[in-house]
């Protein structure tokens, strides 16, 4: 397969993935969910982190393996990532005001929620990967982080350089929860080199 349909053949993927992710995101939220795809990036890692700014991100990275290895991240500011959050607590906030129960502390829980957002919707991104290739891509358990967009992204840029990866494939969308608000999430997807033959059988 030469470049361009190569190219051609992510896009659609890409594509494909931002509606299983959709779909995702409606059955976490129970509300309809618009994601738009908004382009896929081959980059130079060491430019990536000079695109991000001091503004205060909640991260969840998960790696993964199978015929395709290596990082998957979800990226959410922290503006965003409280009112996703507090849409999937409302159950939960109900459930407690209407039988008085004693709520948990909301740092306290915050990560678990993420995690569980970012277990979802990153295995719903590559499983559509999985499928095209006839195979099984394996993730690990979700590590989260909460610091300025640059300096995570600068230390996923880090690790990428002890691997040997000089260059990275980034898929962004943006999700729309309809009749509620906008929520901007960048989905990065990081393919370790030697791995990356097998987009060929694409």
């Amino acid at each position: 397969m030469g470049v361009i349909e190569t190219i051609n053949k992510l896009v659609d993927i890409g594509k494909d993935a931002a509606e299983n992710t959709a779909s995702a995101f409606t059955g976490l939220t129970c509300e309809s969910t618009d994601i738009h795809f908004t382009g896929l990036s081959f980059v130079p890692v060491e430019y990536i982190p000079e695109q991000f700014s001091d503004e205060t991100c909640k991260v969840v990275k998960i790696n993964f393996d199978g015929v395709l290895s290596g990082t998957s991240v979800l990226m959410i500011n922290e503006e965003d990532s409280v009112k996703l959050e507090k849409l999937l607590l409302l159950d939960l906030v109900w459930d407690g005001l209407v039988n008085k129960t004693e709520l948990p502390d909301y740092e306290e829980i915050e990560e678990s929620v993420l995690n569980e957002v970012a277990n979802v919707v990153l295995a719903s991104f590559l499983n559509v990967f999985a499928n095209a290739l006839g195979s099984e891509i394996n993730i690990t358990t979700p590590e989260f982080t909460k610091d300025s967009g640059f300096n995570i992204v600068e230390s996923l840029v880090l690790e990428m350089a002890d691997k040997g990866i000089d260059n990275m494939l980034v898929f962004d969308n943006k999700i729309d929860i309809i009749g509620r608000f906008p929520i901007k999430i960048n989905i990065f997807i990081m393919i370790d080199p030697e791995k990356l033959e097998n987009l060929d059988k694409l």
